[in-house]
């Protein structure tokens, strides 16, 4: 009898230890680094994360928390630039929306590190209009690789003539497959790129290959 205890005892710590260790794979917590200023911020968020509300609301509320003043929030429609700053004439209240990137303005004079929970979820697709510019945000857990791979990923998804763009701080950078003035720069974790396929693209999963 005692031996059996022992074992369901035991048994019970394993599961407990699985279960642990399971979570811990789930949810992770990730930097991201903020600049002040109001530098546009092109953030890029873990596919599932513990941001609540899912939504503006709950994004500016996230980097309040985390130490941002006069924060302004921004999503990019197509054409335009949404704005939620806690609310009034001509702001939106967008919803967080997975593989989607965000722009965010914060008055601090120095940077703030915002710590967000979360993981990848390979089973997001993102889909591109044609000669639509998007927003996208890419996985935290992919490999590091490059603007020329990021291409060849949508290409495989059916996009064609790709560009992707990545904010210098004064303008946008783009990469098309190389040429005068284009740079195959690496991506970042954190942060966000703008994507254009002159076809329709109906699901690219990121971070495929």
């Amino acid at each position: 009898m005692r031996n059996r205890m022992i074992l369901a005892i035991a048994t019970v710590l394993i599961l407990a230890i699985g279960l642990m260790a399971g979570h811990h794979n789930l949810e992770e917590a990730y930097v991201i680094y903020l600049e002040g200023s109001n530098y546009d911020n092109h953030i890029s968020l873990p596919y599932n994360n513990t941001i609540s509300p899912q939504n503006a609301a709950g994004l500016r509320n996230s980097i309040i928390a985390a130490g941002g003043t006069n924060v302004n929030t921004y999503y990019w429609s197509g054409s335009a630039w949404q704005r939620y700053a806690g609310g009034g004439a001509g702001q939106i209240l967008f919803p967080l929306t997975p593989g989607i990137g965000y722009r965010v303005r914060i008055s601090n004079s120095n940077y703030i590190s915002w710590t967000v929970e979360g993981s990848h979820d390979p089973a997001v697709a993102i889909s591109l209009s044609a000669n639509v510019r998007k927003l996208v945000s890419i996985p935290f857990d992919t490999p590091s690789y490059n603007m020329s791979l990021l291409s060849d990923e949508i290409v495989a998804a059916g996009g064609t003539g790709v560009c992707i763009y990545q904010w210098t701080g004064s303008a946008w950078q783009k990469w098309s497959g190389g040429g005068l003035g284009q740079l195959d720069f690496t991506i970042e974790s954190g942060r966000s790129y703008m994507v254009k396929s002159t076809s329709d693209v109906a699901a690219w999963h990121p971070a495929s290959n």
